[in-house]
């Protein structure tokens, strides 16, 4: 077997490590700050200003969750006309997917949606990045891709360049505890739903279902104590930890079916990620193992059940217990949306999916989840 093997510059791990943050970035630097919807709200924004008072810097917040091309362009204006040099972005996935292609692109010529639709191709590196997530889910911060949406089109797709990895990933699990229990599930599960397709990725290796194994047995024993006891340190690291572990893993071997057909379903009913990747999970587990049944059974047993069936009963238990759908019947999942989504669903993660699914194979799942 051969593989290779590319991650941020720097990972940091571990309660209170986003202190650490102003001594990782080059002196001098012009700052664009870079936070969530929240920020302002529960403290954050004014925390991290005066943790970069030794810099420079300018600030915007409130990024969109799934982030439109437009709210790019708003940060490549920003970070353009302040003369940026690095972007530190601090939030969920979608702050970090926004900040990551600003820093890409604030150097070029051109917009978001020219680079989106290939019109223009990332050609170096950008701006310094540096990202530290505030949920434990997307692992936007490890990778060099960044998922955006146009809204005009409905179509959500990566801008994916090799310098877009992150010069410094803060991975501090204390960043974490103001999430609440909604987006603590649904971003669990997506870190979850990572591991698990990683796992079975038909480009996993011995390094990445080393990672992934790892990822999801955390994931499962902690997901529910995070969700019931958001200030549990101990729920919190682990949760924040699986997620990054992930994370590194995915990047490497890609996903599968479930985030192939998220993106579409997600970008046209307007369905969050993470919820649309855990209501999908177990009908594509189910789907998928016949071709991978070995490596189900083995990541069953790494999560601490006896057979495949048992875990993905455990699935659907802990998914029950937060309240997660199992049908997409609440945002209007219909026979009208079936061709969208299946022309829009044939991505590098359905290209990794272990089983081949014809069209006729993915419209029989999408009629059970209507």
């Amino acid at each position: 077997m051969k593989y290779s093997l590319s991650f941020p510059g720097r990972i940091i791990f571990g309660a209170g490590t986003v202190k650490d943050l102003p001594e990782l970035i080059p002196a001098d630097s012009r700052i664009l700050l870079v936070t969530g919807n929240h920020a302002q709200k529960d403290g954050l924004l004014e925390f991290m200003q005066h943790l970069l008072i030794g810099f420079e810097t300018a600030s915007v917040c409130g990024i969109e969750a799934e982030p439109p091309l437009s709210e790019v362009d708003k940060l490549i204006q920003a970070g353009r006309y302040s003369s940026s040099t690095a972007i530190v972005a601090t939030g969920g996935g979608s702050v970090i997917d926004a900040g990551k292609t600003a820093a890409a692109l604030i150097p070029l010529e051109g917009m978001t949606d020219d680079y989106f639709y290939d019109r223009r191709q990332i050609k170096g590196k950008g701006l310094f990045f540096a990202a530290l997530p505030t949920t434990a889910g997307t692992g936007a911060e490890i990778t060099p891709n960044a998922v955006l949406t146009d809204t005009e089109t409905s179509i959500k797709k990566s801008i994916r360049h090799p310098t877009m990895f992150a010069d410094v990933a803060i991975i501090d699990p204390e960043l974490t505890c103001s999430c609440p229990p909604a987006l603590t599930a649904a971003s669990g599960l997506d870190a979850f739903t990572q591991a698990v397709e990683s796992y079975i990725s038909k480009s996993a290796n011995t390094v990445t279902r080393l990672l992934a194994g790892k990822a999801a047995s955390l994931l499962m024993a902690n997901i529910v104590r995070a969700c019931e006891a958001p200030l549990d340190a101990a729920a919190r690291s682990a949760m924040a930890e699986g997620s990054m572990l992930g994370a590194m893993a995915f990047t490497q071997s890609g996903l599968g079916a479930v985030h192939g057909l998220a993106h579409p379903i997600g970008a046209k009913l307007k369905v969050p990620h993470g919820l649309c990747c855990a209501t999908l999970l177990i009908p594509v587990l189910k789907a998928n193992r016949p071709s991978c049944r070995p490596h189900l059974k083995e990541l069953a047993q790494l999560c601490g059940f006896d057979s495949i069936d048992s875990f993905i009963a455990g699935i659907a238990g802990i998914e029950s217990k937060l309240k997660i759908p199992d049908t997409f019947k609440k945002f209007g999942l219909d026979e009208e949306h079936f061709d969208f989504i299946l022309k829009n669903c044939r991505s590098g993660s359905m290209q990794k999916n272990p089983r081949k699914f014809s069209d006729p194979e993915l419209l029989e799942i999408l009629k059970g989840l209507c």
